[in-house]
């Protein structure tokens, strides 16, 4: 099974890291962390290596520690580390860091693969400080994302209409419902954190070229849920009707 397939291989990675110098933990995050139980067949391997000061960019610069199987495909995406694929299939994205930088990172709490000394441990369980939600920030938010994507919707930008209306209006939307499988990004496991709003979601969320109808329907939403701002009321409406 796939789910066996990637514990064990996140398993490998830290035997192998542990013969490395300058390497200090292995930190599984997300379904290959804490949450092991929601690992399926399209989950992937998310974790951070964090090694010694100056070490970073060996680490980053030569990927022998994780080739415990043959690499496929490697891109590194930020400053910090790379995306990969094994020639298995499996997929994993990653960060390095040094000891001083995990202090200025908003990370949520691993599983320690391996660690090098005990008293790295606390790494694992950062105080996660996310923001409380102001559902009336949200609200207000989605609102002016959809009077905007209107704007751009019957300019022609039609793309740029799609991002802020059945993109960040949603975003914002989800946000004021609370509760986020993920407290980065609210649209993760929305299905089973939210499954009341997955009917608003197959009406709000219908495609390329279908926001108009998708902004009448979220507009709709937010007016049953929170009170609309007279004026712009009306021009949303102005541009629902256009």
């Amino acid at each position: 099974m796939r789910r066996d397939a990637l514990l064990e291989r996140m398993e490998r990675i830290g035997e192998s890291v542990a013969t490395h110098e300058g390497a200090l933990m292995l930190l599984a995050l997300g379904s290959i962390g804490l949450e092991t139980e929601r690992l399926d067949d399209y989950s992937d391997l998310d974790f951070f290596l964090i090694v010694e000061d100056g070490q970073k960019a060996r680490y980053i610069d030569q990927l022998d520690w994780l080739a415990v199987e043959p690499i496929a495909y490697q891109f590194q995406n930020t400053k910090d580390g790379h995306k990969v694929m094994y020639t298995d299939g499996i997929y994993a994205e990653f960060a390095v860091f040094e000891v001083h930088e995990l202090t200025s990172i908003a990370y949520t709490p691993g599983r320690i693969i391996w660690r090098r000394d005990e008293a790295l441990e606390p790494f694992a369980t950062p105080d996660v400080v996310t923001e409380p939600v102001d559902v009336t920030y949200s609200y207000e938010e989605a609102l002016t994302n959809l009077y905007v994507g209107l704007l751009r919707e019957h300019r022609g930008e039609r793309l740029a209409g799609f991002e802020l209306i059945q993109v960040a209006a949603v975003h914002h939307v989800l946000k004021a419902a609370g509760e986020p499988g993920d407290p980065f990004n609210p649209m993760r496991r929305a299905e089973t954190r939210h499954p009341d709003l997955v009917a608003l979601l197959e009406q709000g969320v219908l495609g390329y070229g279908r926001s108009i109808e998708s902004a009448e329907v979220l507009f709709r939403y937010i007016e049953s849920k929170h009170p609309v701002n007279g004026m712009l009321k009306r021009e949303i409406e102005r541009l629902l009707e256009a």
